[in-house]
């Protein structure tokens, strides 16, 4: 078995380091390249996609080696291929044919979302099925929840890897050790089919690393970590426990690192309320890489999925369940200690708590009275007080309900989050609610840019409700000077050395007090990547 190790990483990472070269040359050919912007992606010039091509090429070739050279040279250790393989590769194929898809022509969130259900579900139908949940030594039988717990397991873990993949080598070194991680555990459960497919993904990643390190000359591609996150989501379940489709603590802690950032992400966009498919510069991979460089984001992946690995491998060696819940709760601890990442998640779940908590013991009487309110940044520096100030000030003459703030500034690593409201809300048939995206125009060419939204609340009954609101519409108007300073100072300080200080394309504001260009705050359409300044 260890001769049939060997042969998988070899044969995988040599296939991996011949095939990116010649379809890294072919994406460059058709034009398939991820160009860069100033919302979100962190390279400068266009990069090569399809690297998932490579990768599921490489695996392939490193598994069909395999196969046949313990057919010819070995003992036949790994037997027969059960039909469960060539449908774990029909759907591979299929996820690596819509990220492709995606990755040329940009698919909306629910059209993708759709597609990897479809995929997904095909899959789990065909006998993929975690039927019970262990965790600690318990099981949980799911009975008729079988096919849905899957399912969203599966998704959970194809965007898992999907939402790192967003710096040089990030998923490939997570997807790399989370390989290595599950082919050992495979091997420790004596599940031979399932640890060489494991190895051949891990050397078909070592392989991809050579040309993804930064910088990188060919991304995954959405089409890449789809892939990687429908294999590892896969083994995770065939590798278990030999026999069963148990999914078990062990690899759930291997997967830790990506589910900390995804779990981030949906908890910062439902706190914040954002769209679940909001874009923004606060996953892990952008805090990691701003704080400690790109080198230093790699080394603190690589450590916290060796530990995370490592003891989820020996709770299922000495049977001690706790050991990977302890690797899970050592990694996050560091990232939130540290405030590498998920301190602001953290904080916003506490603010929620609080405000949820103390509307249960404040008698209606005090309810009346009493406010809640938290001014949370959650990236950045700016001073955003000259902005949040006023408004509070508004809501408090207005005798508004609630008044809160959501600023997403991605292309400076700005997010801000501010909250007023009353203790007891009105009942909901007795509100109005307003929702208003804080777009603006700037430069020369008057280009909309979003950069946050504000929502409203008020009684429905209230005298004047509506001459409030549309006091309101002028009240941000007059504010809009105030947030292009605050902009036009954070983009100064994001100016490189030796960059001039001013795009040639945007108009500079003048500072708070002074007469400024009037745009108004009610033309709020689309993004631009125009710089505000």
């Amino acid at each position: 078995m260890t001769w049939l190790t060997l042969v998988s990483l070899f044969c995988s990472v040599l296939a991996a380091l011949t095939l990116v070269p010649v379809v890294r040359f072919i994406a460059r050919k058709i034009g398939m390249v991820d160009a860069p912007d100033e919302d979100r992606k962190l390279h400068r010039k266009p990069i090569a996609l399809c690297g998932g091509v490579a990768v599921l090429g490489a695996l392939l070739i490193g598994f069909v080696s395999t196969i046949f050279y313990d057919r010819v040279y070995g003992n036949f250790d790994l037997g027969y291929i059960d039909m469960k393989w060539y449908g774990l590769v029909f759907a591979a194929v299929a996820m690596l044919v819509v990220g492709l898809i995606d990755d040329a022509f940009i698919m909306r969130g629910r059209q993708k979302l759709l597609l990897q259900i479809l995929i997904i579900s095909a899959l789990v139908g065909s006998g993929t099925v975690v039927d019970r949940i262990g965790l600690m030594g318990f099981e949980l039988q799911l009975g008729s929840l079988a096919f849905p717990v899957t399912v969203l397991w599966l998704l959970v873990a194809v965007n898992a890897l999907n939402l790192i993949d967003g710096a040089d080598g990030v998923a490939t070194t997570a997807g790399c050790f989370i390989s290595l991680g599950l082919a050992v555990l495979s091997w420790e459960y004596g599940t031979a089919m399932g640890c060489i497919f494991s190895f051949c993904l891990a050397g078909s990643l070592i392989g991809f690393l050579f040309y993804n390190k930064p910088p990188a000359t060919i991304f995954l591609g959405d089409a890449g970590s789809m892939v990687i996150g429908l294999l590892v989501g896969v083994l995770s379940v065939w590798g278990s426990v030999k026999g069963s489709t148990l999914l078990a603590s062990a690899p759930v802690a291997i997967l830790a690192v990506p589910l900390f950032d995804s779990a981030a992400a949906i908890a910062r966009r439902w706190l914040t309320g954002r769209s679940i498919y909001a874009t923004d510069r606060a996953h892990l991979h952008h805090l990691l890489e701003k704080k400690y460089g790109h080198f230093g984001m790699l080394f603190i992946v690589a450590i916290l999925c060796t530990v995370t690995t490592v003891l989820a491998i020996a709770s299922a060696h000495f049977q001690m369940p706790w050991l990977a819940l302890l690797g899970m709760v050592l990694a996050g601890t560091f990232l939130v200690v540290t405030r590498s990442f998920g301190h602001a998640e953290c904080q916003l779940l506490m603010m929620k708590a609080s405000h949820m908590t103390r509307s249960f013991f404040v008698s209606p009487r005090k309810s009346s009275l009493e406010k809640n309110h938290r001014c949370l940044p959650l990236q950045g520096n700016g001073d955003w007080r000259l902005i949040w100030e006023p408004l509070v000030d508004f809501a408090q003459i207005h005798n508004l309900s609630k008044i809160s703030i959501d600023l997403n500034l991605s292309w400076l690593h700005e997010g801000y989050h501010a909250s007023w409201s009353d203790v007891r809300m009105p009942d909901r048939d007795n509100q109005v609610q307003l929702r208003w995206p804080l777009v603006i125009k700037v430069g020369r060419k008057q280009n909309p840019m979003n950069v946050g939204t504000l929502n409203v609340v008020a009684q429905a009954d209230s005298l004047g409700i509506h001459e409030r609101l549309a006091d309101l519409s002028l009240r941000l108007a007059d504010l809009e000077p105030q947030i292009q300073h605050v902009i036009a100072e954070l983009e100064r300080r994001h100016v490189a050395p030796g960059e001039p200080t001013v795009p040639e394309d945007v108009v500079v504001a003048p500072s708070v007090g002074t007469p400024a260009p009037h745009y108004s705050s009610l033309e709020r359409t689309s993004e631009s990547k125009a710089l505000v300044s």
